[in-house]
């Protein structure tokens, strides 16, 4: 990760015939460090990373840019590369609006935005991956390998590790081939923009990645519903928008990547705030119960 300190010569370069710049730096993320950049009656999101570096940024750019052709409302790419005193970067346009947590935060969410994201997921997930299938022995695998991980790190009590892989097991038999779409993976309150008009963007695309169309709901379940109405109206516009029936085994794929989610917890919390870890067991204790 880089400072707040930003080299404003540097950043000029990137966006020339702006004049004089002026830079916000933003809350640091996992992955990047942002500053908003103001320059000739335009915005700018600027986002550097020295930890995963410039492969990293290009896979986040080409997963928003092939979003942004099926139709997902998401920032355009400008610039994605290494300069001398920036580091590895990714220069996108800036989009006016409040995330998910703000508009909640300033007094409530307006029922409309549960279709309206619905739809922008469902045009994420329009186009399934050529010969990207999931299967009983890939998840059995996938839930294994984090385990073991785990299990390395000392991570995690020996029972819940028992209980765990027998539920996974369990589930992941049960949900036989499915294929594989483009997804967001952490789509949450801070990742939800809500444009002028009540349209939504999708923003932060460092997860993305090739995945069961059910993960890219875990987030939105455990941080933003908050009624079985809202959503009813989420997934209906959803199914709606991919002109298809609703896959009967949705909740039973979700139950799967749920338990993969609170897995992966263990080892984020490991590497940026250990004292973390006690709450990670207790919420799989609940998730297992």
């Amino acid at each position: 990760m880089t400072t707040s300190l930003l080299d404003h010569a540097a950043a000029s370069r990137l966006i020339p015939g702006t004049g004089t710049l002026s830079a916000r730096p933003l809350p640091q993320g996992r992955f990047n460090t942002c500053w908003r950049l103001d320059g000739s009656g335009r915005s700018y999101l600027l986002k550097v990373n020295h930890r995963e570096g410039e492969p990293h940024l290009r896979r986040m750019a080409e997963a928003m840019t092939e979003a942004a052709a099926r139709g997902v409302a998401v920032p355009r790419v400008l610039d994605v590369g290494h300069d001398p005193a920036l580091g590895p970067y990714l220069l996108q346009e800036w989009i006016e609006g409040r995330t998910f947590a703000e508009a909640r935060e300033a007094g409530g969410i307006d029922r409309d935005v549960w279709p309206a994201l619905g739809r922008q997921i469902a045009l994420l997930h329009t186009e399934p991956i050529p010969g990207a299938t999931a299967t009983p022995a890939s998840r059995t695998r996938q839930l294994s390998d984090l385990l073991a991980r785990l299990g390395q790190h000392a991570l995690i009590p020996d029972d819940l590790a028992d209980a765990a892989r027998l539920r996974g097991t369990l589930l992941a038999e049960r949900l036989g081939e499915h294929q594989m779409v483009n997804t967001h993976q952490d789509i949450h309150p801070d990742n939800i923009l809500i444009r002028p008009g009540g349209q939504i963007a999708l923003l932060d695309f460092d997860h993305a990645t090739a995945a069961e169309d059910a993960s890219d709901f875990v987030k939105i379940d455990r941080w933003c519903l908050t009624s079985p109405e809202d959503r009813r109206q989420l997934l209906d516009a959803y199914w709606q928008q991919r002109a298809q029936p609703a896959d009967l085994r949705f909740e039973q794929r979700l139950a799967f990547h749920r338990l993969v989610i609170h897995l992966s917890y263990f080892l984020y919390w490991q590497g940026r705030d250990p004292t973390q870890i006690p709450g990670c067991v207790k919420a799989l204790r609940d998730e297992l119960e």
